[in-house]
């Protein structure tokens, strides 16, 4: 079945505005009927278009989702299942944290009571919804579903003293890549103690088992490959070439 312009749009729930500036972008060309050029679409188009407004309500920049729409199917289904991902991560932490709250109320009127770890609980699984949000496509292209699934789990048994010890190495990181001289020797013993502690940063959410010197180096070249990251380690160094610094020191090392 074929649609014009004006069909697509309305089916789609968009502007034709949209749809020319999709087209004009090479994200969504239109065919053109040879007898008065107007623009019209056939299913292919359609199922593309899905897929550009799936990736959209996922917040990608349109350049990037042109890029995933110029790969493979399998690579489109990847990034469409990393997504979906996401979205079930989401919502088992949405109901866990009704379910917490409407405990802490419970308990406030004393109809209920909550172990410490409970209190927790939903702490920790709203740090993995915002690094699943964040960065879950990225994260689960490099090291699979399988690796990630366990680093949450993981995450979510820490106990209170440990969550703790986890957010005072990630500090600690920070304070020793700003105090780190960029122009040192990744020789000496302050690059050595950054590495030991980021490494035991990583184990204390990483299964020991699935821990490598290679995932180690894929995990300081994303640092320095992904903005987001690159940002993290300068806004909170100071320092614009921390990302490189750490990477660095942990290709020394691991």
């Amino acid at each position: 079945m074929s649609y014009s312009i004006n069909e697509l749009a309305k089916l789609a729930g968009i502007s034709t505005r949209t749809l020319r500036y999709y087209d004009k972008q090479g994200l969504l060309k239109a065919r053109r009927n040879p007898e008065n050029n107007y623009r019209y679409y056939e299913e292919s188009e359609v199922d593309q278009l899905q897929k550009i407004l799936f990736l959209k309500l996922f917040d990608l920049p349109l350049e990037q989702i042109k890029q995933v729409m110029q790969t493979s199917t399998e690579t489109q289904y990847q990034v469409l299942r990393n997504q979906r991902s996401k979205l079930v991560a989401q919502e088992q932490y949405l109901d866990d944290l009704i379910r917490n709250l409407d405990k802490t109320l419970a308990t406030m009127k004393g109809e209920a009571q909550m172990t410490d770890t409970e209190k927790f609980a939903t702490l920790k699984k709203e740090m993995i919804s915002k690094n699943e949000k964040q960065y879950s496509t990225e994260i689960r292209e490099k090291y699979g579903d399988a690796q990630i699934d366990l680093s949450n789990q993981k995450f979510s048994s820490l106990s209170e003293n440990e969550l703790a010890h986890f957010k005072k190495l990630s500090a600690e990181i920070l304070t020793e890549l700003k105090n780190f001289n960029k122009t040192a020797d990744t020789k000496q013993a302050a690059a050595k103690h950054l590495f030991d502690l980021h490494k035991e940063y990583l184990l204390t959410i990483w299964p020991k088992d699935q821990y490598s010197g290679e995932a180690h180096k894929k995990l300081g070249q994303m640092y320095v490959c992904d903005p987001r990251f690159s940002k993290y380690y300068a806004e909170g160094t100071g320092n614009p070439d921390a990302a490189k610094i750490l990477k660095a020191i942990i290709d020394y090392y691991a």
